[in-house]
């Protein structure tokens, strides 16, 4: 009796050290995993911190270049400010010179139409239609005004 509970151990421990082994290589495929698994998202971070670093340089870049912007868009609008007031001063001191000496007054000079262009004689060329000539060739035709910004 004492043989065959002997080998009823062995055979016992024989199967817990396989179930064992079993546990083992599972456990060691597991741990493989997770130390990829670490790695990857290690990397990632790693990324992500190279991504923002690069996103607040590049903030910082289009701040710069903002700011520069905004300064060159002030000092423009300081120099047009001043020629207009130049401009006006001009206009202003101009006016009353001319209310001086304004004995003749000056006559607009008349617009040409496109159709008097001079052709050569004897070519055959067919004379403009009415929806050949443009907007600008006829004589009532106002040229558009360019409204300025107010400053």
């Amino acid at each position: 009796m004492k043989l065959n509970d002997l080998k009823r151990a062995a055979a016992k421990a024989q199967q817990d050290f396989q179930l064992a082994n079993r546990k083992a290589t599972e456990l060691e495929g597991k741990s493989k995993a997770a130390k990829a698994k670490t790695e990857q998202v290690r990397l990632e971070h790693k990324r992500l911190r190279k991504a923002v670093k690069q996103a607040k340089k590049l903030a910082l870049a289009a701040e710069e270049q903002a700011a520069e912007r905004r300064h060159v868009w002030e000092k423009a609008q300081k120099r047009l400010g001043k020629a207009l007031k130049k401009l006006a001063k001009a206009k202003g001191g101009g006016a009353k010179k001319a209310a001086k000496g304004a004995t003749q007054p000056q006559k607009p000079k008349p617009a040409k139409p496109a159709a008097n262009k001079v052709r050569p004689v004897g070519s055959k060329i067919q004379k403009p239609t009415v929806a050949d000539q443009s907007a600008a060739a006829t004589p009532d035709a106002v040229a558009p005004t360019l409204a300025r910004p107010t400053v």
